[in-house]
């Protein structure tokens, strides 16, 4: 497509296969344009495309620019590209490394969805949050390092990035949205940002790896299913600012030896927040003289062994 007005031209959807070069400029009724974007769609579905070198012109490349291209193992592009939009490489099977540019300020929603021979990707420093779906199913990614100045990530981010063993997350993320990290099998530990004060729904649920969670004094509440089945978490301590539980947080944590919750009052649960294994096996430590304030409290009076913390 061509943009007499702004001299600019984009690459418009076709049947690509191999290598593709796409040119900084092209001619066309002897007028000269640059080549500024790769459409929404362009290469959908070119499963025969296998790598894509853009040139420093382009500043954008539209949604689903390279969904579905099975084949497509490398992309190359400048750091003068400003926006990828969502799903633009979802369902690129054969991708097995990205590096963003340095200027990209999102990663849109559902942007390497299904990429499950992604192992790395680099990330510039702009980035400020990850889309919904972003990460989801890329199963071989081991690990990742969000830049300072991230503040969001999105629902499902990285759902089931089941090689994830290392996450690092800045202290400028506030918000992790509803199961950003549901069923990461291999991630082993986990520090909650100090800004983040409520643990969403089903955040690290089906984390069958998960040893260690870290939860700040600060945290408010913890969502739905939160920790659920993380088989290997042996004990948890929730701050004394927690003031409610949800549900099904802690079902399925069949190892889980004690469960430390330092508020004085004991946190409102509306239902069950575990399964019958947890609440007779579980060692329930609250804090000081506040045995009975637990032992009358919905739900948590079914733990069948409860403690007095000794700090």
């Amino acid at each position: 497509m061509l943009d007499a007005a702004d001299g600019c031209a984009s690459v418009e959807k076709g049947e690509y296969c191999g290598i593709v070069a796409v040119p900084d400029n092209v001619v066309h009724n002897d007028k000269e344009y640059y080549v500024a974007a790769v459409s929404q769609g362009a290469f959908e579905d070119c499963t025969a495309l296998e790598e894509v070198v853009l040139p420093a012109s382009v500043r954008a490349i539209g949604a689903c620019a390279f969904k579905g291209c099975t084949a497509l193992r490398s992309v190359t592009m400048c750091d003068n590209l400003l926006l990828i939009g969502n799903s633009a490489f979802a369902g690129c099977v054969s991708l097995e490394s990205v590096k963003l540019p340095a200027n990209l300020v999102a990663i849109e929603a559902s942007l390497f969805d299904g990429c499950s021979s992604l192992k790395s990707v680099a990330l510039g420093e702009n980035i400020d949050g990850v889309g919904e779906y972003a990460f989801c199913g890329c199963s071989s990614l081991e690990s990742i390092a969000l830049p300072e100045g991230v503040k969001y990530i999105d629902d499902w981010a990285f759902r089931g990035c089941s090689s994830l063993k290392e996450v690092a997350l800045p202290a400028s993320v506030t918000t992790l949205k509803k199961g950003a990290f549901w069923e990461c099998a291999s991630l082993t530990s986990f520090t909650l940002p100090q800004g983040v004060n409520i643990v969403e729904q089903g955040l690290l649920a089906k984390c069958e790896s998960l040893r260690s969670v870290d939860v700040h004094e600060g945290v408010l509440s913890v969502g739905y299913g939160a920790f659920y089945y993380c088989h290997s978490l042996e004990e948890l301590t929730l701050p004394s600012t927690v003031q409610s539980v949800e549900e099904q947080v802690l079902r399925g944590c069949a190892s889980l030896k004690r469960l430390n919750v330092l508020a004085q009052a004991a946190p409102m649960c509306s239902r069950d927040i575990a399964d019958a294994a947890v609440y007779s096996n579980a060692l329930l430590c609250v804090p000081q003289d506040c045995v009975g304030e637990y032992g009358f409290a919905r739900v948590w009076s079914k733990f069948e062994n409860v403690e007095e913390l000794n700090y």
